[in-house]
């Protein structure tokens, strides 16, 4: 590295798609590479209003003495992290390879190297995913569409029900009817709350209900999960971002899918909890669970923290970089492990009046 002329050195991080970021050991940003790239924003220019604490430490939920924490016993690391962009934005996270360097035991410079690739002409969605795009998009009117004959089926029945008591078929016709009412109802509410891209007013208890409801359109929750849950005695509203912590329950339950036998039965032990500050919920799958051949992981495993530290760890079948995302947009704190006989999730929010 030290051998390297500063063109070659632009060169290899052009090719690369890396930016170096050169810090004393104050931790002032005193260089940074290609010069013909900006980072996030930040010129050469910029070098002096560039703060170490509020453009990576904050984001990060780290300080001076938890980040170098990092490197015990070694001198370098791999992690995600967050970065804040010239316009104060949080982007990210990005794989940063950051390295010290020192003389006689003494910290003489810092050096980052930040992973950011950018492809313009990137599909965003597969191909093969678009049709999902297309079947949710209509949604919302199609239950529409369905709720006014549903409606009026169910009214129907009800007055001949009235006017012949002696026919009992029409008891399970209704009981049809009102199931689907009830399904359909269920998926109008989450369509509804998770489109909202801004905070909206939760009820955790319902929240839990809904959801539940929803995940039994998998017949093997629907049958093969006893369920147990205790809800709160008083509800308790607070603002939160819908589809940020439905996402979280999700992207649990169907990793949590991956490690059971199909042809068994599972315990579900569910319970929502609160304080004066804080809100949450866990859940406990029990039952025999396997690691699935394509997932390089053995029981134990468990992972847990708050955003800037989920998307650091990894555990393989997990989008930690989505979880980061959801967590940080409720300011959440989550735990999730797995073991043999066992799988959890519990996660904790801070109360936000509604």
């Amino acid at each position: 590295m030290s051998q390297l002329g500063i063109t070659q050195l632009d060169s290899l991080l052009n090719f690369t798609k890396l930016h170096l970021l050169v810090l004393t050991p104050q931790f002032k940003l005193v260089g940074h590479y290609p010069d013909h790239r900006s980072f996030l924003g930040w010129d050469e220019v910029d070098l002096e209003t560039f703060s170490f604490e509020e453009n990576f430490l904050k984001p990060n939920h780290l300080d001076i003495t938890l980040f170098l924490g990092h490197f015990q016993p070694k001198d370098h690391l791999v992690k995600n992290y967050y970065w804040r962009d010239a316009d104060q934005q949080i982007s990210g996270p990005y794989e940063t390879y950051i390295r010290l360097k020192k003389q006689a035991e003494q910290l003489k410079l810092i050096m980052a190297f930040v992973k950011i690739v950018e492809y313009p002409n990137k599909i965003e969605i597969s191909p093969d995913q678009k049709y999902k795009l297309f079947l949710a998009e209509p949604l919302p009117g199609l239950l529409h569409n369905l709720f006014g004959p549903l409606g009026t089926l169910s009214g129907r029945l009800e007055l001949l029900k009235s006017k012949n008591s002696q026919l009992k078929d029409l008891d399970e016709l209704l009981k049809m009817t009102h199931f689907i009412q009830s399904s359909l109802k269920n998926l109008g509410y989450k369509l509804v709350h998770e489109k909202q891209p801004a905070a909206v007013e939760i009820d955790l208890n319902q929240f839990m209900r809904e959801e539940l409801q929803f995940l039994t359109s998998d017949l093997f929750f629907k049958h093969q999960v006893k369920k147990s849950v205790k809800f709160l005695k008083e509800s308790k509203k607070f603002l939160g971002i819908y589809s940020s912590l439905s996402g979280i329950l999700s992207e649990f339950y169907y990793f949590f899918r991956r490690f059971v036998f199909e042809d068994q039965e599972y315990q579900l032990q569910a319970e929502i909890f609160h304080d004066q500050e804080n809100i949450g919920f866990y859940l406990n799958f029990l039952g025999d669970f396997h690691i699935p051949a394509d997932l390089n992981l053995h029981f134990p495993f468990d992972l847990e923290g708050s955003a800037s530290q989920i998307i650091q760890q990894k555990i393989e079948g997990l989008d930690l970089a989505f979880l980061g995302h959801c967590l940080r947009e409720n300011d959440g704190y989550l735990e999730i492990s797995g073991k043999k006989e066992m799988m959890k999730i519990r996660l904790l929010l801070p109360v936000t009046p509604a």
